[in-house]
């Protein structure tokens, strides 16, 4: 079996080719929330595709350099795994991450890190402590990131719960709420009490948007001919509409809009198996599939809310690590 590039490291805990760490640097707290389909921090979204290459591409644009080995990032999206934890990719992908929030306020690029991420509630006694060791493999990680060498100490990793998260400084004025997480592979619902999760109350079934996205591509193609990207259905997802062109686009976009509102039927048709009445509960939409919930959805009133920024969930593990001791 070939070595993890995560192994820990001989170099010295202090220098790392030639650049050595001020004693006493602070950390740098860095929010990272690894979704299936895409990486989103506190500022940046990119999605979680990422491929070694075997020699260095014309341009340096997402491109990752780590221990000899050259990897594009950001271009597609990652196939599903198991775990976050069984590969180095999504290790690889915090590195990405952590680069792109250093270089957006110019910080130096040696760095002490503390990460603030997450799990699912219902993985969270199983996945935390996993998934906390998996990011902290290495005290010390040197790397280039589109041509530029980044040094990162790493710090303190505090793992928090998905969705739960997204929610945590939104809760003002409701003491009972059913938070529902939209994911790409998953739908996280999550009963909370005076702002705490009620864990024999939290579930997750596999009703995620990719499987709306992957019966939308087939319809098309049965209905109009047509091999539709995904990235055209999650313009449609994002903004209600595509840039894209085509000769039968009002067709195309009923269907795809058909298939939307399919999903978010089906979504609230497993809240009503959970016995959750739209009539009496608070309900917040998080996730990728709250705007196709706010736009589809037949349960709509003033306890019925939607979080439609995708980044709330690394929001919030920032508003979290930042106020709780």
């Amino acid at each position: 079996m070939r070595e993890s590039i995560r192994e820990r490291s001989n170099m010295n805990t202090n220098e790392a080719n030639g650049i050595k760490l001020v004693d006493g640097l602070m950390p740098r707290l860095i929010a990272i929330d690894h979704g299936w389909s895409s990486i989103k921090t506190p500022n940046f979204i990119f999605e979680n595709g990422i491929k070694e290459l075997k020699t260095m591409p014309a341009t340096k644009e997402n491109v990752l350099e780590y221990r000899g080995k050259i990897y594009v990032v950001g271009q597609g999206r990652m196939g599903k795994q198991e775990t976050k934890t069984e590969n180095d990719n999504y290790y690889l992908l915090t590195l990405v991450a952590i680069a792109r929030e250093i270089k957006r306020v110019g910080y130096s690029t040696v760095q002490k890190v503390d990460l603030a991420v997450g799990v699912p509630l219902t993985l969270y006694g199983k996945e935390k402590k996993a998934f906390k060791n998996y990011l902290r493999a290495n005290d010390k990680v040197g790397f280039h990131y589109e041509g530029v060498r980044y040094v990162i100490h790493f710090g303190k990793v505090r793992v928090f719960a998905q969705c739960h998260a997204a929610i945590a400084n939104r809760m003002d004025g409701m003491d009972r709420l059913t938070a529902v997480d939209c994911g790409s592979w998953t739908l996280d619902i999550m009963s909370v009490v005076n702002k705490v999760p009620v864990l024999d109350d939290c579930h997750t079934y596999q009703l995620g948007l990719i499987t709306a996205i992957d019966r939308i591509q087939k319809e098309c193609y049965a209905v109009h001919g047509k091999e539709i990207p995904e990235y055209i259905i999650n313009e449609v997802i994002e903004k209600g509409d595509t840039d894209a062109i085509a000769n039968n686009k009002a067709a195309i976009m009923d269907t795809i809009n058909a298939g939307l509102k399919r999903y978010a039927l089906e979504v609230e048709a497993k809240l009503r198996e959970l016995k959750i009445d739209f009539d009496f509960t608070n309900v917040v939409y998080v996730g990728g599939g709250a705007g196709v919930m706010r736009r589809f959805g037949s349960c709509t009133g003033d306890n019925v809310r939607y979080v439609t920024d995708v980044r709330a969930n690394a929001l919030g593990y920032q508003y979290l690590a930042q106020n709780l001791v």
